[in-house]
């Protein structure tokens, strides 16, 4: 029984070894991006199988150490990426003086197959929010909120039945507005210029294809995507806020890249993970829904509301514009950077 137990840790702790480092290869399979997802789980089972090793080891060889050497070594990587999306980093406490009055957002991946509209309409009843953004939103989803969101008469629809519809409602009119297909054909995106508070500010909404089995193969659409509107974020000086569901994790050296190169913040830092999909497996919860900020914005608020029959739960946040106009230069990049972000778009087209 001993040797059983040997055996089996040693082989955990070589799949605890490897498969979180599988991310740092340069594939974009998703068997290999797949192991970015699940950061979360892999760290509590890597303090598990810790504590077994403890328990059940009783004589320790060289080759023993060299294990759970290696295992902490990959462990403490991984707390590394997530630490910051935690109660126990700094969270950010901005300097400048910002407008008294909120602009309240919802965004939710409300799931085409979710014929629950009455429970998404009281979420958005209940929290009055300025601005409604859905995906996954179809013609039948569009029907259902067309008489309960009278009070939104702005709106932007891209009405599909493909699982990557999108409707933005809006009770701000919009400046300008447009949809666009960076990437993908049928794959949409919202770009919006409103004023509120006295600013001007920019709305993308996004909600670029996931690498699976059953979506693209790889992530290449996604990745691209997200690269070519950091793009757009570096062309426009006004404030930009971008949110959807990005089908990435926030520590994915894509979402990481694309925080570098624009320069946004994201609200979870220091807050929490706000795990937003899936809704109905809480041990396969992951932060999918996101929203970045320039670093003139503050976001004061952010929520993850209740349940409401879809696979993704709706988040709510509440954004803060500075009293006076700030300039903010965008980051410098890095030959190495620059040159990844042009790959992953062009390996796209």
């Amino acid at each position: 029984m001993r040797f059983l137990h040997l055996r089996v840790i040693i082989a955990l702790i070589l799949i605890f070894i490897i498969t979180p480092l599988l991310p740092l290869l340069p594939s974009q399979h998703w068997s290999i991006r797949f192991f970015d997802f699940v950061r979360i789980q892999s760290i509590v089972i890597q303090v598990l199988i810790l504590l077994s090793a403890i328990i059940f080891w009783e004589q320790w060889q060289s080759i023993q150490w060299v294990l759970i050497a290696a295992l902490v070594l990959v462990l403490t990587y991984q707390c590394h990426l997530v630490r910051p999306y935690t109660p126990f980093y700094h969270r950010r406490k901005p300097e400048q003086a910002f407008a008294p009055k909120k602009l309240k957002l919802l965004t939710a991946n409300v799931l085409q197959t979710n014929t629950n509209y009455n429970a998404f309409i009281k979420i958005v009843k209940d929290t009055d929010p300025d601005i409604v953004v859905t995906m996954e939103s179809d013609k039948k989803w569009k029907e259902a909120l067309s008489k309960p969101f009278t009070e939104y008469k702005h709106r932007l629809e891209a009405t599909l039945d493909n699982f990557y519809g999108m409707h933005l409602y809006s009770k701000i009119p919009f400046d300008k507005a447009k949809i666009k297909y960076l990437v993908e054909a049928d794959v949409p995106s919202m770009h919006c210029e409103l004023t509120y508070a006295d600013q001007t500010f920019n709305l993308i909404v996004i909600h670029p294809a996931p690498p699976s089995p059953t979506e693209n193969e790889t992530a290449v659409e996604r990745d691209a995507e997200l690269m070519i509107v950091g793009k757009i974020c570096r062309e426009q000086g006004n404030s930009t806020v971008v949110c959807g569901d990005l089908n990435d994790v926030v520590w994915s050296r894509t979402s990481r890249l694309f925080k570098k190169m624009t320069g946004y913040f994201d609200p979870r830092v220091g807050r929490g993970l706000y795990p937003s999909f899936h809704a109905n497996i809480w041990l396969l919860r992951f932060p999918l829904d996101h929203l970045f900020y320039s670093k003139d914005m503050h976001v004061p608020v952010m929520k993850r509301l209740p349940r409401f029959g879809s696979d993704h739960f709706a988040m709510y946040y509440e954004l803060a514009f500075p009293l006076v106009d700030i300039d903010v230069e965008n980051p410098e990049l890095t030959r190495e950077e620059q040159e990844e972000i042009n790959a992953l778009i062009e390996e796209a087209e």
